[in-house]
């Protein structure tokens, strides 16, 4: 099977020849993996706010990765401020400060949050992102259309922001979850706000190029801690579903009418599994990122409840395992996944958050290996 046929029947429930197999890599291992597999150097690479990049397609072909990542632009019509404070701002006025590890790496903490003790009347001055703003789809098309003409492989698309998520971005996440139920008005015109936006960038986004994708990622939406939830199902149902609605709704509208193959995915670390049922209602097709040492997302449980109705993909720890495991290791856990999670399709394998510094390029190399030496149908 070409890597995109093989993504298709997983998606439909269905057993391709092999497991599918993905990757998303911050800017520091990308290019130590490079090396590692005597791939030429991109000292130019592009990075994203989490300091991810897109693997280019030599890479992809070396690790045998069968999706292709892309998203909507950045807008030609705004500009980073200039600042005396060092802080790297978004269109969104979050402010973000380099932190540089003991290794060298670095990634961007969150300090300066914009609407933080926002009024009513704060949250309907301030200045949002335009979702219309021509440089998010500028030549966009051609682009996506010479991956699908260059390769073989599922492509998955991000065109919007999260809900909420950037609601905490823009407010502080301390605050926000006090407010949850001090603030519950501040609270909910902060995420209509920023649904309106995503809402707006779906629909601009699969207009332009929904015929050409499989799956539709939505933005990270992480619900949950390592031990549980972030808030009460009850919570979520009042106050967080409608926003989430809107935006899956409208996602699916334009699934429908532009690619009805194509799956809705949404990732959400921790322990999200009380709020699965609701997902599922919602119309949800595929879940990322299956946090292994999350309690609750085991995979055999997983698997056995939700399985029929829900694709998997992730789960690769790289809490421990990746930074700290051996090849063997890496492998074995692998093997468990596809054990778990491939009978009848409905798994990709991919570890279970972008890839971070501290993991040795050797084991992103083993989970490829494991795939090869476990993951041909019928799953042994």
């Amino acid at each position: 099977m070409t890597s995109r046929e093989r993504v298709l029947a997983v998606l439909e429930h269905r057993e391709p020849d092999r497991i599918p197999l993905n990757m998303s890599l911050t800017v520091d291992i990308y290019h130590r993996l490079r090396e590692h597999l005597g791939l030429p150097p991109e000292p130019e690479k592009k990075m994203g706010t989490w300091t991810d990049v897109s693997a280019s397609r030599d890479l992809l072909d070396a690790m045998q990765l069968d999706v292709h990542y892309t998203s909507l632009q950045k807008p030609a019509n705004w500009h980073p401020p200039k600042t005396d404070n060092g802080l790297l701002y978004d269109e969104w006025g979050v402010g973000r400060e380099k932190v540089v590890r003991e290794d060298g790496s670095y990634y961007y903490e969150m300090v300066k949050f914009p609407l933080a003790n926002a009024t009513l009347k704060d949250i309907e001055r301030y200045p949002w992102p335009d979702p219309e703003d021509d440089g998010r789809i500028a030549c966009y098309r051609e682009q996506v259309l010479q991956i699908r003409r260059e390769t073989d492989r599922a492509i998955m698309f991000k065109p919007a922001n999260s809900i909420w998520e950037q609601s905490w971005w823009v407010y502080g996440m301390e605050n926000w979850l006090m407010d949850m139920a001090m603030k519950p008005g501040i609270v909910c015109a902060i995420m209509d706000k920023i649904t309106d936006i995503a809402v707006r960038l779906m629909e601009i986004g699969m207009d332009e190029v929904g015929d050409l994708i499989d799956i539709v990622r939505l933005s990270g939406e992480d619900l949950g801690t390592q031990l549980a939830p972030m808030i009460s199902p009850k919570m979520f149902e009042e106050m967080v579903r409608p926003r989430f609605e809107r935006l899956w709704n409208a996602a699916r509208r334009k699934i429908k009418e532009k690619n009805p193959q194509a799956k809705l995915m949404v990732h959400s670390c921790g322990n999200v599994r009380p709020f699965i049922p609701s997902w599922i209602d919602m119309g949800l097709d595929v879940l990322d990122p299956i946090q292994p040492l999350a309690q609750g997302m085991e995979p055999e449980g997983l698997k056995r409840d939700f399985g029929e109705q829900l694709v998997f993909h992730g789960g690769i720890d790289l809490q421990h395992l990746l930074p700290f495991g051996t090849r063997e290791e890496v492998m074995a856990e692998v093997r468990r996944y596809i054990r778990a999670l491939g009978p009848g399709g409905g798994y990709i394998v991919a570890p279970a958050h972008n890839v971070q510094s501290d993991a040795p390029p050797a084991n992103l190399v083993a989970i490829r290996d494991a795939v090869e030496a476990y993951g041909n149908y019928p799953v042994q």
